[in-house]
């Protein structure tokens, strides 16, 4: 069992056919607590290994994150952090384990690895790689692919304070949940878009409330909809497309392609 001894320990209408499914889904029959194998074959029938094959070569700034995943009382959780409060950027937010690729990195799945023992302390052959999701954008132009993997239980993080605040857990299903889960409505690429916040019950070591929002927790709920097949039982905007991640990401980078000149937008796409 993980310890984190550093730790203080109405639904929504939906905008699109997503309504639909999630009252399904509070109704129908979906394991609450899916097998390491069911997991595995979820995550791998979206697996993202081949997403930028056949798009523009383009020059961006990449990144990745380890989304790691264990079981904790026979139920699966996702570990995170928080990120130290005097960083330039995102400080004090809460983000999973990653960083941006190193030239020296052999694949993104290394930087993912190299990044999450620099942070917590995590040995890289302890992690058991299953999957690339697919890519987001992140606030300044970097691509972040995700990279899911399973951690022992009973590993115990050790955050660099460089980097880290704190490190802690949750249930993945959380994600999917309206029970401590707010929004915010604003625009991103001239869209509607929907912000969603994650209010948990640990603290920092300051004291302060833990709460996951923006791109750590579209992450955390596309690979939570991935493993458990449902939406999240909460209003998400059109861009969340929970039955098909691909199609969603590769509309968002295409737009974003666009937007930035790094591809011309044909007539009659919808970028």
């Amino acid at each position: 069992m993980m310890h984190l001894p550093f730790l203080k320990s109405g639904r929504h209408h939906l905008l699109h056919s997503s309504n639909i499914m999630a009252e399904l889904a509070s109704t129908s029959e979906i394991p609450k607590h899916p097998t390491k194998d069911e997991i595995c074959q979820s995550l791998l029938a979206h697996d993202a290994s081949t997403f930028f094959e056949g798009k523009p070569a383009v020059d961006i700034p990449r990144a990745a994150v380890l989304i790691p995943l264990f079981f904790k009382n026979e139920e699966l959780h996702v570990l995170l952090t928080v990120r130290s409060q005097h960083l330039n950027t995102h400080g004090g937010e809460v983000a999973f384990p990653g960083g941006k690729e190193d030239e020296t990195d052999v694949d993104i799945v290394e930087t993912a690895l190299r990044e999450a023992e620099e942070e917590i302390g995590l040995p890289q052959d302890q992690v058991e790689v299953i999957s690339k999701v697919v890519p987001s954008i992140a606030k300044y132009g970097i691509v972040v692919t995700p990279i899911v993997g399973f951690i022992s239980e009973d590993f115990v993080p050790q955050p660099n304070p460089d980097e880290v605040e704190c490190a802690f857990s949750v249930p993945l299903a959380d994600f999917l949940s309206d029970e401590n889960h707010t929004l915010q409505r604003g625009t991103w690429q001239d869209r509607p878009w929907i912000m969603h916040f994650f209010h948990h019950p640990h603290t920092t070591n300051a004291g302060k409330k833990i709460v996951t929002w923006g791109l750590t927790a579209h992450m955390a709920m596309v690979v939570a909809s991935m493993i458990y097949k449902r939406p999240p039982n909460f209003e998400t905007d059109k861009g969340f497309i929970w039955e098909n991640p691909t199609k969603a990401a590769e509309e968002t980078y295409f737009r974003f392609l666009s937007r930035n000149g790094y591809v011309e937008q044909q007539e009659g796409s919808k970028l």
